[in-house]
């Protein structure tokens, strides 16, 4: 008599981790993100594969102090801003060898993060759990907290 066996349940793949957005607003949680992300790659089957966004969002000026300024200074103000945000993580991107795209925008910095992440199909958004913004948030910044709810994708806090 032939023992009976039970049906083996096999896993499902996972779906390959392909598009990776990045959000960086130049704080210390950032980078920590950014190295997660290096180390991430590491671990990954085809991380040489790997799709980066690298995202800045720069909150808009208020609208008292945007009617008496000419678009083109905002405009090269949050550029600057971005670009600066920007230089750490870049930095050590580049040293590890991932190559990024760079974004750029202005606007709620959760919603933005959200859309950007849905409209490059990201699989994934990785940033830090605190930046540089206002302490609103006691254990979770309000950015992360704010994507969080926000994505239709996973989201990754790194502390």
């Amino acid at each position: 008599m032939e023992a009976a066996h039970a049906p083996v349940a096999r896993a499902a793949s996972a779906p390959a981790l392909q598009n990776v957005l990045l959000a960086s607003d130049g704080s210390e949680g950032a980078l920590q993100a950014v190295q997660r992300l290096i180390a991430l790659r590491g671990d990954l089957r085809e991380g040489a594969a790997l799709n980066v966004h690298l995202l800045n969002v720069q909150r808009p000026v208020s609208g008292d102090v945007s009617r008496f300024v000419a678009s083109g200074t905002l405009e090269d103000y949050h550029r600057e801003r971005s670009e600066k945000a920007l230089v750490p993580a870049r930095a050590l991107l580049d040293a590890a060898g991932i190559k990024y795209t760079d974004h750029r925008r202005v606007g709620d910095p959760g919603s933005v993060i959200a859309e950007l992440a849905r409209a490059e199909a990201c699989d994934l958004i990785l940033m830090g759990a605190r930046g540089i913004g206002t302490n609103t948030g006691a254990l979770l910044g309000s950015v992360a907290r704010s994507t969080v709810e926000l994505s239709a994708v996973p989201v990754m806090l790194v502390k």
